[in-house]
């Protein structure tokens, strides 16, 4: 979505039209939205719906996001494998700390 978004930064979109074009459903569109600007990659206006458009707050980070968005078009199969495995990564670091014992200082 991030990568359409990219792609289309001349056009407000709602999360209902971004889930039709990327073949999901509304809430999960909209909170990937709401991911996105919380990041500070999307912008947002109200209008008679919330509506997002690709406007990074920092020239860093649309220097980056427009390098992700080539990288992707250039070789999107390895893009997808770096992202997934970047997710499990995560997940299992997130799980293994679920399990970690805090120290207590005071014995």
């Amino acid at each position: 979505m991030l990568i359409f978004c990219i792609d289309h930064r001349d056009r407000w979109w709602d999360a209902a039209a971004v889930a039709q074009r990327a073949s999901l459903n509304a809430s999960a569109a909209m909170r990937a939205l709401d991911h996105f600007v919380r990041a500070n990659l999307l912008d947002i206006r109200i209008s008679d719906a919330v509506r997002y458009r690709f406007h990074p707050g920092t020239e860093d980070l649309t220097m980056l996001a427009t390098a992700f968005a080539a990288a992707y078009h250039e070789n999107p199969v390895a893009v997808v494998k770096l992202v997934a495995r970047s997710a499990v990564s995560d997940s299992v670091r997130d799980f293994a700390d679920a399990f970690r014992l805090k120290r207590d200082d005071t014995r």
